[in-house]
């Protein structure tokens, strides 16, 4: 680094604004996961019908998965680590660990449901190469890494990741048979079931984070910068949302589970979505700043920076409680309360799992950074 580059990137370090947001997405995550999971509703064939639904789904939309992408991104341009080999790296841990997951949160328990004879329609195999967060994170890397390799700017990299989904949405209408290879093309493109999170489709979020990333560490005025990105978010999205009831065209659709309408997003959902990830960025700045040095802002810190783990940890937890559940020929329910404590435990507990998970996991990198010396 030159001296220039020192003066120029004046946010260095962890953003606390940005460990408040991934806070809140992991919460999100943990919510729609429970509702999925614990809920009776066919939220796949079904459009939301009550208040708690299009609530639910809106909070595990939006404010979720796309911030913890946008936030992958600035990581990227945050970290030590961030050469193409570095980045290859990063990326096959993560296949790896979202393809173990896979292994671990549906083919096992559906092998072992289906030898007891417990529940119907079960897809082991199908179930191990579901596209989730991992996996599409781990694809991202990779993709970086290749961009970098090429020198690509992440201006240029951004404006990569646009073309690409408009590639991937027009992918989406291709009609692929169902198989292994129908399940490994959903790395990359919306191939049908099993692929929630393809690279073409969600690839413009890590990117856009990246340029993010890169106007944040040169930034000298935190406060102005997000007063006045909380402005435009809120005018962005207003007009967006103002056209699309003028034109009719339904603005649930950019984030309900119905026929997979949010995982298979559009371009303009994409930028809808894109205002509301900026401007929760902005209040957590403006607003929850000052719980930095709070214990309170300890544990927001402590859930950011192991918000793989916890992510890992949370489907086992609610994938093996199902599990006990159908066994004891529980079943789902559509009790928004039930739901919510649901969410509670499923949350409270795969956090303090992760404790000990942590420990053990600093312990055994201390040791092999200690033989490497």
């Amino acid at each position: 680094m030159t001296a220039s580059d020192s003066i120029k990137r004046v946010n260095t370090g962890r953003q606390f604004e940005v460990d408040f947001v991934k806070f809140l997405a992991i919460l999100f995550i943990v919510l729609v996961h429970s509702y999925e999971q614990f809920g009776a509703f066919d939220h796949e064939h079904i459009f939301p019908d009550t208040v708690f639904r299009h609530v639910v789904e809106f909070l595990g939309g939006p404010p979720a998965e796309p911030v913890f992408l946008f936030c992958i991104g600035i990581g990227m341009i945050y970290s030590k680590h961030n050469s193409p080999l570095d980045y290859v790296k990063s990326g096959l841990k993560l296949l790896l660990a979202g393809y173990l997951l896979n292994f671990f949160r549906q083919t096992l328990p559906q092998f072992i449901g289906v030898m007891i004879g417990v529940g119907e329609g079960l897809d082991p195999i199908g179930g191990l190469f579901v596209v989730d967060i991992l996996p599409f994170a781990g694809m991202a890397f990779l993709t970086v890494a290749l961009m970098k390799k090429a020198k690509f700017s992440t201006l240029m990299i951004c404006a990569i990741a646009f073309l690409m989904q408009a590639a991937g949405i027009w992918a989406a209408n291709i009609d692929f048979e169902p198989g292994i290879i129908q399940s490994l093309l959903g790395l990359i493109i919306p191939s049908g079931t099993f692929t929630p999170f393809p690279l073409t489709l969600w690839f413009v979020f890590p990117a856009a984070g990246m340029l993010f990333g890169e106007y944040l560490q040169k930034c000298e005025d935190k406060k102005k910068m997000y007063t006045k990105l909380l402005a435009i978010s809120l005018v962005i999205f207003a007009s967006i949302t103002s056209s699309c009831l003028y034109f009719g065209i339904d603005i649930r659709n950019m984030f309900v589970l119905y026929e997979d309408l949010y995982y298979h997003t559009s371009m303009i959902g994409t930028l809808w979505i894109m205002c509301i990830v900026l401007f929760l960025l902005a209040v957590c700045y403006l607003i929850f700043r000052k719980l930095e040095e709070t214990k309170a802002g300890t544990f927001v810190k402590y859930c950011s920076s192991n918000i793989n783990t916890i992510y890992f940890i949370q489907w086992l937890v609610i994938s093996y409680t199902l599990s006990v559940l159908m066994v004891l020929d529980i079943e789902k329910t559509t009790s928004p309360l039930i739901i919510i404590l649901w969410f509670v435990f499923s949350a409270v507990v795969s956090i303090l799992i992760s404790v000990p998970v942590v420990r053990i996991m600093r312990k055994i990198k201390n040791k092999k950074s200690t033989a490497a010396d």
